[in-house]
């Protein structure tokens, strides 16, 4: 009896020993089984899609084009984004006087980085977080709207993101030429990560409860290397991560059937929202059609705690038209 309690204690610690005293899981009795998952955005990508790992299943969708500006809901952060599956950009005039901000001439626009990373939002600069209470900067931006669902032009809007109160935003915005002005307050919602707002009309219902999702299916801009080894922006389409308790990292030397939860122990884990990112994929010019890169696994510690593998497997639907992802995913 004392031999088998040892070696069970022995398999216990070999389970745990990786693991922060935070990040110990209760390992389910066996692991799950394949499972086919799919993400269905059209071929003309127009759908942003929110997956769930621990479900299998798709639990929100909405057209890309239906959001311009995402406003963080946690208590002590005041992050703006944009919505980049429209290829937004934003530019801050340094300039406090709205009336006079009529155009984009001279403004440097940028676009968010598609890791995350908050310090490198276009609208970073909005607000002043030295004193005791958050104070805008009162600068006029000038934002893109990137395109429409068909792909027109959505057009230009200024804003300003004024003084936060009660816990609130608020802003100011209108078209270049100071035509159809409006003011809204947006109220945190912290059961999501970010409340979304469109010019057109105002607060949105987008993102699902933080608390239900892992992956979300959408165009993104990311920067990539021309021939020329010159870095421009490009518009993808890939897997980002829900940026609440989730955390992933890719693998390439394994075997996917043979990957257990013992192999979490030897992996880097990262919060980077695009480490899942588009490039599972790539374009063969010679035959006209996307090509599933092979032997490129990811491992995705869930919101839930629990460990789950996943590889794609096709970006085509049994017609053969693009834009359907489909991918194995196994709990551990």
């Amino acid at each position: 009896m004392k031999k088998i309690t040892i070696i069970l204690l022995s398999a216990i610690i070999t389970l745990t020993s990786c693991f922060t005293e935070e990040g110990i899981i209760e390992l389910p009795p066996t692991a799950g089984d394949v499972q086919i998952g799919q993400a269905i955005m059209t071929e003309y990508y127009i759908y942003q899609v929110f997956y769930d790992l621990k479900t299998n299943s798709t639990v929100k969708t909405n057209i890309f084009s239906d959001w311009d500006l995402g406003f963080m809901t946690s208590d002590t952060a005041w992050h703006i984004i944009l919505n980049n599956a429209k290829t937004m950009y934003a530019g801050n005039s340094f300039n406090t006087n709205f009336e006079e901000v009529t155009s984009a001439s001279g403004i440097e626009m940028l676009f968010d980085k598609s890791n995350g990373n908050t310090d490198s939002l276009a609208t970073a600069g909005w607000i002043n977080l030295s004193g005791e209470t958050p104070v805008s900067e009162n600068y006029v931006y000038v934002v893109n709207r990137g395109y429409n669902e068909d792909y027109s032009n959505a057009g230009y809007k200024k804003i300003i993101f004024e003084t936060p109160e009660n816990n609130k935003y608020k802003i100011k915005f209108a078209d270049l030429n100071g035509q159809n002005e409006q003011s809204f307050t947006i109220e945190k919602d912290t059961t999501v990560n970010y409340v979304c707002f469109s010019f057109d009309n105002g607060i949105v219902d987008i993102e699902p409860p933080k608390n239900d999702w892992t992956l979300l299916f959408t165009l993104y801009q990311t920067m990539l290397s021309t021939s020329t080894g010159e870095f421009v922006p490009y518009t993808v389409k890939g897997a980002l991560l829900n940026p609440h308790k989730i955390i992933a990292n890719i693998d390439t030397l394994l075997n996917f059937s043979e990957i257990t939860i013992e192999d979490t122990c030897n992996f880097e884990f990262k919060t980077d929202l695009d480490i899942i990112g588009y490039d599972w994929k790539y374009y063969n010019f010679e035959e006209g059609f996307y090509t599933i890169v092979p032997d490129r696994n990811y491992i995705i510690k869930n919101y839930d705690a629990y460990y789950y593998k996943l590889r794609f497997i096709d970006f085509y639907d049994e017609n053969g038209v693009k834009g359907t992802v489909t991918f194995e995913v196994v709990r551990l």
